[in-house]
């Protein structure tokens, strides 16, 4: 009979392989938010077009940019359909391969596990890209990356390999996956050329001259040369959309004022390197306070990340124990994975300043860092591991950077997590208000407190939600716009009948600025339409979106038919105050007074009470036309006692009342009670 002990040492020997512990590892970090997330940021567009407008869509969405990923998109999409939890599990399978293919091509430099190991670990946890949960872009991008990671690996090995057979099939297959990832997109594309310097490293013999070993690298890297310069001319001369799209700025800045130029230059390769490098590690501990981030969120980050740190050393604890005592460590492999990791890092940053787009470390920027991740992986394992210190010691520094950076990664996935919540009560709140939307209409809103969307990536959401399956031709009918971000480009000018045309890849919107309507979204306050003849003076709203107010007209917004949002955003939530607010704010729209006193009575005995004094309006309107004198009194004063901003906008209200109830004494009581403290005589 085999012992207990026998089988803990089996089971420690099969976690302990690198393909299963970077799987447990990519589940411990990012596995447990999976079925809490949703769509965010161009992936909301993406699902849209996907379910509405079909692969011809997608087709045409990346025809002008990635075209290669409408076909990829179209047969994913077709596959796994629009449940939120399906992208999770793709993008983490990528995110996983991808690592073991780095770690794949760390036994090639190193010919040991736990460096190689250990840099995977830090490409699978690097804290500088943290969109991870963003999982239709993203599984599509590790897709990618794990072709080239495994391209050189097999490239590598056909190198070493003494079996010619053997070696072609390897170069077969390395040429083939170099192939996906030079013709899919441009991220990767510069790092192709670290390929040669590889080459050059592992076929490295002291006892041939540098000019033959130069000859026959330059031999074996043709092939795979000569795939870079198809894609290369494809995408400068055939493919122009890709030079439109992201044109080469530092061009026209080298004619203009060379000197500068290059100054200017070397000063942003530098801050990339020190950021993408350096300073990124400085993201990990910036720890949120626990009132902000929630006690329970703070024990689920805690409780992970220390599982992690556990099972990582135990992990590469038994690794060196499995490795010959007597061994030593080639100092000059890490010399020289150090020297491959700096071109690496010189590679990756290429595409982004010849275009002269700005890497960061936030959000939506942080993307850009992702080609630098392999040199930042290749890096600290390099210089770690030529610190003179014991083996435990350095293995141990790593790891804790690993612990450290998964840690950042799930306070991100609870960030995501929250933002989908906000993004699903946001919605709701919108067809709660707007059952429906007349066709080629703009939403103006100010930026919306959801941290991983923009204006262009709610247009899809919102065009999901107010499909209409009988439209034939292929153009957009809604968009939302952020001002600040559009004005002076689709929107002209915010002067009423401006013509508004936007080409938004998959089709093009044409619209009208006197076509449009404005929102605010500030939580817990509820979703509003603005007013336009109450709101122009209403100081709580925010200015970029009350300059769009005298824009607005209420009757694109239709009593019916009653769209909901897909079925992604989970079922209709409960109905507390923003439920009975927005239908009575509809029924004040549509002048039912007697829906809205009837909603009016409803909500005021909830638990929750109004976040903002404007939404007290509707009720205040519908007391005032019923006659109910008293009351709409008593819900003025409530309101002007908030905030001396929102004495205007109650000024306003009561001018409109004031020409629209008709006259009785009781009324102009009302009237002077709420006037004369407001001093609405001074009012516009």
């Amino acid at each position: 009979m085999r012992n207990v002990s026998w089988y803990i040492q089996r089971l420690i020997s099969l976690i302990s392989k690198p393909f299963i512990t970077l799987f447990i590892v990519t589940l411990f970090v990012y596995g447990f938010f999976i079925p809490f997330l949703g769509f965010y940021w161009d992936e909301l567009m993406l699902q849209w077009i996907s379910q509405v407008l079909g692969k011809t869509g997608l087709i045409n969405y990346f025809s002008t940019n990635r075209p290669l990923m409408g076909f990829l998109y179209s047969f994913t999409t077709s596959l796994l359909g629009d449940d939120p939890w399906q992208w999770q599990v793709f993008a983490i399978f990528w995110r996983w391969l991808a690592a073991y293919g780095l770690y794949y091509l760390g036994m090639q430099l190193w010919k040991e596990k736990t460096p190689a190991l250990l840099a995977a670990l830090i490409f699978l946890t690097y804290p500088g890209f943290a969109q991870q949960y963003i999982a239709t872009v993203y599984g599509h991008f590790f897709l990618v990356l794990s072709a080239f990671f495994f391209s050189l690996a097999f490239s590598l090995m056909a190198v070493r390999s003494p079996d010619r057979r053997r070696g072609w099939l390897l170069h077969a297959a390395a040429l083939l996956l170099s192939a996906v990832n030079l013709f899919s997109m441009e991220y990767f594309f510069m790092l192709e050329l670290l390929r040669p310097v590889l080459f050059w490293v592992v076929m490295w013999d002291k006892s041939v001259p540098v000019r033959q070993q130069l000859v026959t690298v330059s031999k074996r890297w043709l092939p795979y040369f000569l795939i870079f310069l198809v894609a290369g001319f494809w995408r400068a001369f055939l493919f122009d959309y890709q030079t439109n799209n992201y044109e080469v700025g530092l061009l026209e800045l080298l004619r203009a004022n060379p000197l500068q130029t290059i100054l200017t230059l070397l000063g942003t390769v530098l801050w990339d390197l020190w950021q993408t490098l350096l300073k990124v590690w400085g993201v990990m501990l910036q720890f949120p306070g626990l009132e902000e981030f929630g006690p329970r969120a703070w024990m689920i980050m805690a409780a992970f990340s220390l599982a992690l740190l556990v099972f990582v050393g135990l992990v590469l604890f038994w690794l060196g124990r499995q490795s010959p005592s007597t061994t030593k460590p080639d100092r000059s492999l890490y010399w020289k994975s150090l020297w491959i990791s700096l071109i690496a890092l010189l590679l990756a940053g290429v595409p982004f300043w010849l275009t002269q787009i700005p890497i960061g470390l936030t959000f939506p920027n942080d993307r850009f860092t992702l080609p630098f991740i392999l040199g930042v992986s290749l890096f600290w394992v390099s210089l770690v591991m030529l610190i003179p210190l014991r083996r435990w010691m350095q293995v141990g520094v790593l790891v804790l950077v690993v612990a450290l950076s998964a840690a950042y990664q799930l306070r991100m996935g609870i960030q995501f997590q929250r933002d989908w919540e906000q993004q699903a009560r946001f919605f709701w709140q919108m067809t709660w208000r707007i059952p429906a939307l007349q066709e080629d209409t703009i939403i103006f809103a100010h930026e919306l407190p959801l941290q991983f969307f923009s204006d262009n990536s709610l247009t899809g959401g919102l065009n999901w939600i107010f499909n209409n399956p009988d439209r034939q031709d292929n153009t957009i009918p809604y968009v939302l716009y952020y001002p600040t971000v559009r004005v002076g480009l689709a929107v002209k000018a915010l002067t009423p009948d401006e013509p508004v045309e936007q080409n938004l890849l998959v089709g093009d919107f044409y619209g009208n600025t006197s076509q449009s309507i404005a929102l605010v979204y500030q939580p817990p306050a509820c979703l509003r339409i603005l007013d336009p003849e109450l709101e122009p003076d209403n100081w709580m709203v925010p200015l970029q979106v009350r300059e769009t107010i005298h824009l607005t007209d209420w009757d694109v917004i239709l009593p019916e038919p009653q769209h909901v949002p897909p079925a992604i955003y989970g079922s209709e939530p409960n109905h507390g105050w923003c439920y009975y607010f927005q239908k009575a704010d509809l029924a004040r729209q549509l002048g039912d007074w007697d829906e809205v006193q009837l909603l009016g009575e409803i909500a005021f005995q909830l638990d929750d009470q109004p976040n903002d004094p404007a939404e007290r309006f509707p009720f205040i309107e519908a007391y005032a036309h019923r006659g109910l004198w008293i009351e709409a009194v008593d819900m003025s004063e409530q309101s002007a006692a908030v905030s001396p901003v929102i004495h205007p906008a109650i000024c306003r209200l009561w001018d409109r009342i004031e020409r629209e109830t008709q006259d009785s004494e009781e009324k102009s009581s009302a009237i002077q009670r709420v006037i004369k403290p407001l001093q609405c005589e001074a009012a516009p």
